[in-house]
């Protein structure tokens, strides 16, 4: 079997380890690192540990400075990523033939009738499933080059996760923006859509049934799927079945041994034998038992506990009864140690295996627990140690489901109602609390009574660096998603609390510029039935709307705005008024109703000027502007426009700046102003760079090309459209880059370049059909038309027709705030 890559950091530690002669024992010793936690990392179990803990280790082993800078690099946290693939495990033992097999269908995929891999993995839980998938993944992984994804559906659960939450997931890893239809059938449509002409890897894990995955399968060549479960789904077409059993005896004595230590299972052959069976012969279960067998007592005393701990409380049955074993000796192990901070490590346990999801963060772990940060680590690092936890990334945690299911019976049995209510709150807090914290350090207005007396950051105070906030929330985003469906359907004070996370949820989308998990936490919560102040039935209201704005549905946003806005009349709050009359205003002008809009501008500007609300001056004039150049009242529209620019440099920081300058020059553009809408683009194109805003500036350059190409500057609408487009690869999740592909072809056709007008219309066309974007007439119309007229860049000189704004994100003029992340509305 092909090694992992040399930059695997378990791989790196065993080689250099048994270079220097050292054994994990004598490592630990030197180093003044447990035994345990130089198992965890050799084991993968632990992947990006702290860089003391690289630097001591680097010192003990010798390395030289390539060699420890090979080894920092092996540390650091991966760029994070959606639905990645799990890491394999460096201590893989057996399953060569399966492994052979699964990598072969997966190298082949054409050659399978249909021509689609299916490889189901049946099997018990704990007998491997996942770590032949991810073990197969991992020598496979470059032949799928479009993507690589993961997609838990916790079918050994008591809440599989839903077909519709799975497609959710998997279009917006693959760059699909949400549409707002909750037919599944159309949107398994667009999921196929987006799979077609694709090379993508895809683990479907633990599934419960065929009905589960049915709309999950590709409907075309070039997908590989490989699903595992505790089923066999043979009634699912096409599927190739590869059925695991638990391990034959030398299989699970070699495990052991990696375990525990192959001398002992040499010095105590008869015990070890003894052990693996106690343990069912599962690869998870000789895992968790084998780590307590490097105590004094050896393997012998192992045996003895899993007899002892086994019949005196058998918490699962059947084939997970090894599991349940080897977890119930790690804990009496635990609470018998000396260290104080063992026994609460045992007692943590079950709390801990109450958390749903892939993953939990320390900090909601902290919370829950009501340890500090650090003892909290300490904890969950002892955890990891002795194979009750992995940790994917620093600061996060995973629970694999069979071990999930013995905490969770301790739990039920160790712990009350009420006590068991208020693990549950307190998750829910810590996330509110996080969320509500990046609203206070973007300084938006308190319109909700979020600041109050009891704040809703109340728990997250000590968190100050605003791009640590940003990334902590980015990796909870599945979690947030999940625990505001599930308090939506709770009791008065979970719907409270619901409807306080979906509006704070724009905070991160925007800062993100990622919007489909703060769409679906306001389609959530907008209409279950909850008594709520005035403020946030408003809030709610609007959300829906300014989401709807975001992804480019401005008829649909207008209804949710429109409900809002009596609401906050009534309020008598000139702030709240007057961010939901600008949005509103411009949203009718760009659902075509500028006329209806137009009032509702210009009331704002009123508001403003009479309650002196200087905050939101630049947009609203912005919005005017905009509602003028619909009407075609120019002289109007600029007079707005000079207005708002000439505010902005002591209103606005560069990052709002930029956005209404995009917004400016963008109306100038549609109303035939080229060169107007120019030297505003590059006025804000400087601000975007000034203020390092990445994706702002692919979007301005792709305003500029865009005007470049109706002025027939073929030479600056390549290298604007370019440049987006440079960037636009880097942020595949955003749906930038059809566009500027297809704006790209239309400049390669203007220099007369037709084999790259080509190629990036045959590009673009591509990801329009996978998304079912309505563009993609236009484009088969180019590609249909380039032959037979190249002149004027095929079919220019009838300009840029059908553009649309769907794809780009314009939540409006109100939403310009005093930081990049700023830029959610009144929410």
């Amino acid at each position: 079997m092909p090694a992992a890559p040399t930059t695997d950091l378990a791989r790196l530690l065993r080689r250099f380890r048994a270079r220097s002669g050292l054994t994990q024992e004598a490592l630990a010793a030197v180093t003044g690192l447990s035994t345990e936690a130089i198992g965890a990392l050799e084991g993968g179990r632990r992947r990006q540990p702290r860089p003391t803990t690289i630097a001591v280790l680097a010192k003990a082993l010798d390395l030289s400075e390539d060699e420890s800078q090979l080894f920092e690099r092996a540390a650091r946290r991966p760029v994070a990523g959606s639905l990645q693939l799990p890491a394999p495990i460096a201590d893989f033992t057996g399953r060569s033939s399966q492994l052979d097999e699964l990598v072969q269908l997966l190298r082949s995929p054409y050659a399978a009738s249909p021509g689609v891999v299916i490889s189901a993995i049946g099997g018990m839980g704990g007998i491997g499933k996942t770590t032949l998938a991810a073990q197969a993944a991992q020598q496979v992984v470059d032949e799928f080059p479009d993507g690589q994804f993961s997609v838990n559906l916790h079918g050994g659960s008591a809440k599989p996760l839903s077909t519709a939450d799975a497609l959710r997931m998997l279009l917006q890893a693959l760059g699909v923006p949400p549409t707002g239809t909750d037919d599944l059938e159309e949107t398994a449509a667009r999921y196929r859509s987006a799979l077609a002409g694709r090379r993508v890897l895809l683990l479907l894990d633990d599934a419960t049934s065929v009905d589960q995955v049915r709309l999950l399968m590709p409907g075309t060549p070039g997908t590989a799927v490989v699903i595992t479960s505790r089923q066999q789904l043979a009634a699912l077409p096409g599927v190739r079945r590869l059925d695991l059993d638990v391990l034959t005896e030398p299989e699970a004595l070699q495990l052991l041994g990696e375990v525990a230590g192959h001398h002992r299972v040499i010095e105590e052959p008869d015990a070890a034998r003894e052990v693996v069976s106690r343990c069912g012969f599962l690869p998870l279960a000789i895992r968790i038992a084998g780590q307590s067998g490097r105590t004094a007592k050896g393997l012998q005393g192992l045996v003895a506990q899993l007899t002892e701990e086994g019949d005196r409380r058998a918490l699962l049955t059947g084939p997970g009864a090894g599991v349940s074993r080897s977890i119930l000796v790690s804990l009496v192990q635990l609470e018998r140690n000396d260290h104080p901070e063992d026994e609460a490590t045992a007692k943590a346990f079950p709390r801990l295996a109450l958390f749903d999801g892939d993953h939990f963060p320390l900090r909601a772990a902290a919370k829950i627990l009501g340890k500090s940060l650090d003892t909290t680590e300490a904890m969950l690092e002892r955890l990891v140690d002795i194979h009750l936890l992995e940790t994917p990334a620093p600061q996060l945690y995973r629970m694999h489901d069979l071990v999930r299911d013995v905490g969770r019976a301790l739990a039920r049995t160790e712990l009350s109602d009420s006590e068991l209510a208020e693990i549950h709150e307190r998750e829910l807090t810590c996330y509110l609390g996080v969320l509500s914290r990046l609203g206070e350090m973007v300084d938006y207005p308190d319109l909700y009574g979020a600041r109050g007396e009891r704040p809703w950051s109340a728990g997250a105070e000590d968190l100050i660096d605003r791009e640590e906030v940003v990334s902590w929330l980015r990796d909870e985003l599945p979690n947030l998603v999940r625990l505001i469906r599930v308090a939506a359907g709770g009791d008065a004070a979970e719907r409270l609390t619901a409807v306080r996370m979906a509006l704070g949820m724009p905070r991160i989308s925007t800062a993100l510029m990622r919007f489909g998990e703060a769409y679906t936490a306001a389609r959530t919560v907008v209409r279950i039935p909850v008594e709520l102040d005035p403020r946030l039935e408003a809030g709610r209201l609007y959300q829906m709307g300014f989401m709807e704005a975001s992804l480019g549905l401005y008829e649909a946003s207008v209804p949710w705005k429109g409900e809002a806005l009596p609401l906050a009349r009534k309020l008598e709050d000139p702030t709240l008024l007057t961010v939901c009359l600008i949005d509103l205003g411009y949203g009718l002008g760009r659902a075509g109703r500028s006329a209806e809009g137009m009032p509702y501008a210009e009331e704002a500007l009123a508001l403003i000027e009479r309650h002196r609300i200087h905050r939101f001056e630049v947009g609203a004039n912005v919005a005017v502007g905009a509602l003028a150049g619909w009407l075609g009242d120019l002289e109007r529209q600029r007079a707005a426009f000079d207005r708002a620019i000439s505010l902005m440099p002591s209103r606005s920081a560069l990052g709002p700046s930029a956005a209404h300058r995009s917004l400016i020059g963008r109306s100038l553009q549609e109303a035939g102003q080229y060169e107007a809408s120019l030297e505003v683009l590059n006025g804000a194109l400087a601000d975007a760079r000034a203020a390092k805003l990445e994706i702002t500036e692919a979007d301005l350059l792709r305003e500029l090309g865009c005007t470049y190409l109706e002025l027939g500057d073929w030479p600056k609408a390549h290298e604007a459209l370019a440049s987006g487009l440079e960037i636009a690869l880097r942020f595949p999740s955003d749906y930038r880059e059809p566009p500027l592909r297809h704006y790209l072809g239309r400049a390669f056709a203007g220099l007369g370049r037709p084999a790259e007008a080509r190629r990036e219309w045959k590009q673009a066309l591509t990801k329009y059909r996978q998304t079912a974007d309505h563009r993609t007439e236009e484009v088969v119309e180019l590609l249909a038309g380039l032959e037979g007229d190249r002149e004027g860049g095929g079919g220019l000189e009838e300009g840029r027709g059908g553009r649309s704004d769907e794809g780009v994100v314009d939540p409006g003029p109100a939403s310009g705030g005093e930081d990049p992340a700023d830029r959610g509305g009144i929410a």
